[in-house]
């Protein structure tokens, strides 16, 4: 039924709205202009938590030929609408009020956004907070969003993270893989700021139950900025996690991502093999598709035809054909994998490992002429073993295919500003160990940047025998380590000793306990 056909004089009438906050997707989503002409405000009671009552969004009218807008917000805002009758001059001062209060709180914020800030952007002179910000156009609650994420950014956050509390909505930044807070910003607006990026990432704004997904792109100068954004319904409202991907963001070379030069030789001739399984392992933000990016681009040639399966794709790579998971499509790993084989490929790289079928998928794939790399979520390069024969390959599969398996994980490097030296400590050591105390360039953290340390494990005849055998990860890692390899601890033993980090980083970010009884490493 249109609610514009209902009797204007028989909608339940309201002589006060004292008892009513603004509505804030209705904020967000209806300007002033647009309020006042029509004489509407969407609105919620003052003691309610949500935004909308049981049967929909109440919309406050003062004028009767307005009921029309019923029908318009409701299209506008996803949402029912549940009209209620008003005169009009109480509509006018309640629309009045809530904006202007939304206005105040979000313009104090900005104001002490600018006030708290250490230093000037120092990751590109283009970049300018005009970019994003038109103080002049925009609404305040447009500006402290794209504020937010216009710091993110020339902080080089990778992600940005708005968790509600009871009291406050917490802004915080995740900057070299370690968490900030960043700003608090007032409940009175929490749900405009969560509506807002929600708006950004083309998601349901009136869906506060389920979990979503979005996507956005901002640009800042000749800079462009991939947005994924996740939504997660809380006790206190909607948590949002942005991902920030910077595509202009310099991508490393195998040179540098920090392998040792003896380990570097030996990755590069891996990957340089013909045919055959290569994984790389870690938990999520330790690197991995910086370093299979970094192996692709040293193949890519135009002698050979390289594709990928990415979820999400990172960085676009010249030259290679890059292909987006789709699963709510039906375009999976595993879907995708058979697909890419018919396109006659020479190098696959496929994002990750999450089943048998997929696992299966890209054995059969490397044992038919095809260098395949992947990843996997284990903790050590002989884990990933392991877990792949957990996944139900076949040992001799296996142990026919797998190349190598590189684990690692990316610490914190000191801040070369106030990076001090304190000695050295090992034999033979040249550069000595540092500590460094804080500045304003490092956010007095004494950090600045990261850089990667590594395990690299070479499938040899014994390695082979272990795998066919079913062994334990800590046998296949006993046998490795006796043919040399060397360990995420001892690389970041010898960062330290470098100067490059300091014990507290590698120990945050290895694992420190002992294997279990099956021989897995767990933390």
């Amino acid at each position: 039924m249109f609610l514009s056909v209902l009797p204007f004089d028989q909608l339940s009438f309201e002589d006060s709205l004292d008892r009513f906050d603004g509505d804030p997707v209705f904020l967000d989503r209806i300007p002033i202009q647009h309020a006042r002409r029509h004489k509407i405000i969407g609105i919620r009671p003052t003691t309610s938590g949500s935004a909308e009552t049981s049967t929909g969004l109440l919309l406050a009218i003062g004028d009767q030929r307005s009921l029309p807008q019923c029908d318009i917000v409701a299209r506008r805002l996803r949402t029912p609408v549940q009209p209620i009758r008003c005169d009009a001059g109480v509509v006018t001062a309640k629309i009045d009020q809530v904006y202007a209060q939304r206005d105040r709180d979000a313009r104090h914020l900005l104001h002490s956004i600018d006030t708290q800030r250490v230093g000037e952007p120092t990751i590109g002179t283009s970049i300018r907070p005009e970019d994003l910000l038109d103080s002049d156009r925009r609404p305040p609650v447009i500006q402290l969003v794209n504020q937010l994420l216009f710091d993110a950014v020339v902080a080089g956050a990778s992600d940005l993270h708005v968790q509600p509390r009871d009291d406050r909505l917490q802004i915080r930044q995740r900057i070299d893989g370690v968490m900030f807070d960043v700003v608090e910003v007032p409940k009175s607006i929490q749900e405009e700021v969560i509506s807002r990026i929600k708006v950004l990432g083309r998601m349901n704004i009136a869906e506060k139950r389920l979990p979503q997904d979005g996507r956005a792109t901002v640009t800042l100068g000749d800079r462009n900025v991939d947005l994924r954004i996740a939504s997660l319904p809380t006790s206190h409202s909607e948590r949002i996690v942005i991902r920030l991907l910077d595509k202009s963001v310099r991508r490393y070379t195998l040179g540098e991502l920090g392998m040792p030069p003896a380990m570097l030789q030996q990755w590069q001739q891996l990957i340089s093999v013909d045919h055959g399984l290569i994984l790389v392992t870690g938990p999520t933000g330790s690197g991995k598709s910086t370093t299979l990016y970094g192996a692709l681009q040293t193949l890519n040639s135009s002698e050979t035809n390289i594709l990928t399966l990415e979820d999400p794709i990172e960085y676009q790579l010249p030259g290679i054909s890059q292909t987006q998971i789709n699963e709510k499509k039906g375009m999976t790993f595993a879907s995708g994998l058979r697909s890419l084989l018919r396109q006659d490929p020479d190098v696959i790289m496929v994002g990750e490992i999450r089943d048998q079928e997929t696992a299966t998928m890209a054995i059969q794939a490397s044992l038919t002429g095809h260098l395949v790399f992947s990843t996997l979520h284990t903790n050590d390069a002989a884990s990933a073993i392991t877990r792949m024969l957990d996944l139900g390959v076949q040992p001799y599969l296996l142990a026919s295919s797998l190349v190598g398996s590189l684990a690692q994980r990316l610490v914190r490097t000191l801040c070369p500003q106030c990076k001090t030296p304190v000695g050295t400590t090992m034999p033979g050591d040249e550069p000595e160990r540092a500590t460094a105390a804080g500045c304003p360039q490092c956010r007095q953290t004494g950090y600045s940047g990261r850089i990667g340390i590594f395990e690299l494990l070479v499938v040899d005849e014994t390695i082979r025998r272990h795998i066919q055998e079913r062994s334990g990860a800590r046998t296949i890692r006993d046998s490795a380590q006796a043919a040399g390899m060397q360990l995420l601890s001892d690389d970041g033993q010898h960062k330290i000793a470098q100067g490059l980090t300091t014990d507290q980083e590698v120990a945050r970010v290895t694992v420190v306990n002992q294997p279990n009884a099956d021989g897995n490493v767990v933390t």
